[in-house]
């Protein structure tokens, strides 16, 4: 028998490879071992089977059930792990297919893609994902400015409802928003530019007047002119009375070597955040867009 042979992947249509050829053999190896009289013909039956199962399988595999003694075990052995392995990776995928959100620097087609590539590998490990829960999560993931479009879309005959239309749908909305924005943009700059005036020394010098009427003497508090200005007598001015804030960062008595569990101080961060899921008291999921760092990076959160 050609079979093909088990390098760690795969497993569920390995085992069904297997389960044809011992049933094409007439061999059962949930049979039991039995009495002396019979015991011949069984272990030369389990010893094929073994055969069979270990032939289909690479060396690096086979270190596994080296201490297997019969077919039963080294399938049991084999299930035990592989079988295990192959769940929590349906639940790491399932994970991140319902927690997907489209980044802020992707495009549609990146999008469309990215979302398609994890129901694929959904699929290919015997989960089934219907075009509509693609569909469903393409659209439920897109920016505020495709609001139109989806309600558009949920408007159109379900018969046309698929994920060719909607993606030719969402490039060719895509196409038009960017004109749009590229229009609004020269427009801006084009009314920047025209409210620009050009004055002429004496109107120079009465925009300055005016300017400085607005702003409030730290010397005397008078307005109109500033401290350098200023003919009053210099104040002091008592600077535990202002408003001031600094952090201060102290490791001096850590106690822990891990460098990974700091918490840094930042008076200016937008959002705190913290990869450790059991450093927090209560939890609640974010579904908001992706935050966007100092650099302009966007990175998820959940």
């Amino acid at each position: 028998m050609q079979l093909d042979k088990f390098d760690g992947t795969n497993f569920k249509q390995w085992k069904f490879q297997i389960k044809c050829a011992l049933r094409a053999r007439g061999l059962d190896i949930n049979k039991p071992k039995p009495d002396k009289d019979e015991t011949n013909q069984w272990n030369k039956d389990d010893g094929m089977a073994m055969f069979i199962i270990t032939s289909a399988m690479d060396l690096k595999q086979i270190a596994l059930i080296e201490n297997c003694e019969t077919a039963l075990q080294v399938m049991t052995k084999l299930e035990s792990i592989f079988e295990q392995k192959s769940e929590m990776n349906k639940m790491m995928l399932h994970e991140r297919f319902y927690q997907y959100r489209m980044l802020t620097t992707d495009n549609i087609a990146q999008h469309i893609a990215k979302v398609e590539s994890l129901a694929k590998q959904l699929k290919e490990n015997g989960e089934e994902i219907s075009d509509t829960a693609i569909i469903t999560k393409i659209l439920s993931t897109l920016p505020a400015k495709f609001r139109s479009l989806r309600q558009a879309w949920m408007s159109l005959d379900p018969s046309k409802q698929t994920i060719i239309n909607l993606t030719a749908r969402l490039l060719d909305e895509e196409a038009t928003l960017g004109v749009e924005e590229e229009n609004e943009t020269a427009l801006l700059v084009s009314k920047q530019n025209s409210k620009k005036k050009t004055f002429t020394s004496t109107e120079a010098r009465k925009d300055s007047k005016e300017k400085t009427h607005r702003f409030e003497c730290y010397n005397c508090g008078k307005r109109g002119h500033f401290a350098r200005d200023c003919r009053a007598p210099k104040q002091k001015h008592n600077q535990k009375d202002k408003n001031m804030l600094a952090f201060n960062v102290d490791n001096s008595d850590w106690k822990d070597d891990d460098e990974s569990s700091r918490w840094i101080l930042d008076s200016g961060a937008s959002a705190h955040m913290c990869y450790k899921r059991e450093n927090f008291a209560e939890l609640y999921e974010y579904t908001g867009s992706p935050l966007k760092l100092g650099n302009q990076e966007a990175i998820e959160s959940k």
